[in-house]
């Protein structure tokens, strides 16, 4: 067999998803962005690289499945990102079609899920010849090179890989470091097969409607402006109860002790390359704490000096300050540019107990006032059903949430949701000490979620506080019942909120226009 391709990355969305009020829908729509820079960095390396999105695929052609690609083009290796675990079940559902297809591809995982479950997808999934485990510039250069010349893949960093019936696990002794990260661009859209439907139609929410035409996704749940995630660094200095990517579990997952920022002038190439590309509006989910903020102030004057105004959606994990949006408001295109703000409860004292940047109600009014003096809109979000909250509390967030909505004109989105069990992240390693039952303890647990059985992976047996025990489908019903009575906010205008009332009502049409009235 001729390769035409060396190497060929695969984006398998989450294709086997429900969810009101989209019906049966993907999810996990958006590239990695480390994708892109490790396109790019092979195609510098010489090697002949495309990306290929299975999700595109099926909306262009009606097929989710790699192989009439794979006829054509007949690559060498097939890297696969299992980076979220929403996508563990299509991931190997099509890795298995490509092995039983062509069983001398060989086919490589990469990502936090599939870094974080090595040995046991290895273990059980016999159609992944190696995983790349946490950051994978140096990795998988090497393992290129092996491949094409025929060598052992002993001397990989990072890998973990099948020889013959033995599975072989190499030392994590790459962590990338700026100078890693500055390599290779991270807007090399001309590697993705159907870039341009891929800008004007991947954006946020994140989720795609299976039963609506392209134009309806995009006017029903699309934010408006194509929107760029921009890659800013890697680490993260906090640990929060849910998140899978903070400090703690980084170190796990990646071996990264510290937070790594690219440089400045790298990030501001990489929002002119995206703007090129036809990218209105940058997303950035990268604030790590002080350094972060920091950082910003001196990254948003290098954009101001290139003239690269366009609209920022920046989330913020911490509380910024009235320098941070004086900046944010002289640097970005205020009309639809967006601050998200997430004090997940009204309680200040559950807030403390799960997020490392934690702020009082005080600060977040006054911030929301700042932001609203200069021109900042502000989306809100909350959780609910985490730990340390009795159901009596979400009446603090619904009452906060109110008051919030009465007192600015500058709010956005106000979203109050329930959060999935991500591994690694603190309430996964210790459920105990969070006061949950988990019920994904390993990978086949995110695997069959993703085949259809959902939820949210984990439930509060006291969470009435009233003596009254709740089992797993108990929890998820009462969080389901409530916000929908209490904290709905779909709005015809996806950038914009309802009432409950209006919400519900809306969310019941939509469901009609889909067709989703499964559940």
């Amino acid at each position: 067999m001729i390769n035409t391709l060396d190497l060929l990355f695969i984006h398998v969305p989450g294709f086997s998803s429900f969810s009101r009020p989209y019906g049966e829908c993907m999810t996990i729509n958006l590239l990695p962005m480390g994708t892109w820079s490790l396109a790019d960095l092979s195609v510098r390396n010489g090697y002949k690289t495309k990306i290929l999105h299975l999700g595109l695929a099926w909306i262009k052609n009606g097929v989710f499945s790699p192989l009439s690609f794979l006829k054509e083009k007949k690559p060498l290796v097939v890297a696969i990102p299992l980076h979220w675990h929403q996508q563990s079940y299509d991931v190997m559902k099509v890795a298995g079609e490509i092995k039983r297809y062509s069983p001398d591809i060989f086919i490589v995982l990469g990502g936090y899920t599939a870094s974080f479950f090595s040995r046991d997808i290895m273990a059980s999934f016999s159609q992944i010849d190696a995983i790349i485990r946490g950051d994978a510039e140096a990795p998988l250069t090497a393992l290129m090179a092996s491949i094409k010349n025929g060598k052992e893949l002993k001397a990989v960093p990072n890998l973990i890989w099948r020889e013959r019936d033995e599975i072989r696990e190499n030392p994590i002794s790459f962590v990338a470091n700026e100078s890693d990260l500055d390599a290779s661009s991270f807007a090399n859209l001309d590697l993705l097969l159907d870039s341009s439907d891929y800008v004007h139609y991947m954006g946020m929410p994140f989720v795609w409607a299976k039963g609506l035409s392209k134009e309806k996704n995009r006017r029903y749940f699309h934010l408006g402006p194509a929107i760029f995630p921009l890659n800013i660094g890697r680490g993260c200095s906090g640990n929060c109860t849910w998140c899978g990517g903070g400090n703690r579990a980084q170190y796990l997952v990646n071996g990264r002790r510290s937070v790594v920022f690219r440089t400045h002038s790298k990030v501001a190439d990489t929002v002119s390359e995206a703007v090129e590309s036809g990218y209105e509006m940058i997303h950035i989910a990268f604030d790590p704490g002080k350094e972060g903020e920091r950082y910003y102030l001196e990254l948003f004057p290098l954009l101001r000096m290139r003239g690269l105004r366009v609209k920022c959606y920046f989330e913020s994990f911490s509380i910024p300050s009235e320098t941070f949006l004086k900046a944010f408001a002289a640097t970005f295109d205020l009309n639809g540019s967006i601050i998200a703000l997430s004090p997940e409860s009204g309680d200040e004292r559950i807030r403390r107990r799960n997020k490392s940047f934690s702020f009082s109600n005080d600060a977040l009014m006054k911030t929301i006032s700042r932001a609203e003096r200069l021109g900042i809109r502000v989306d809100i979000f909350f959780a609910m059903g985490i730990p340390g909250e009795k159901f009596k509390d979400l009446a603090k967030t619904y009452s906060l949430r109110k008051e919030i909505k009465r007192r600015f004109k500058n709010i956005g989105r106000t979203w109050t949701s329930p959060i999935s069990i991500e591994p690694a992240a603190p309430w996964y390693m210790n459920p105990e000490e969070f006061g949950i039952v988990s019920l994904r303890n390993s990978f086949e647990d995110f695997f069959r979620a993703g085949a259809g059985s959902g939820g949210i992976g984990y439930y509060i047996p006291d969470y009435l506080g009233n003596g009254k025990l709740l089992d797993r489908f108990g929890f998820e019903r009462l969080l389901k019942r409530t916000r929908c009575r209490h904290h709905c906010s779909f709005h015809p205008n996806p950038a914009k909120s309802s009432s409950p009332f209006r919400g519900r009502i809306y969310c019941r049409y939509m469901r009609w226009i889909v067709g989703g009235v499964r559940g």
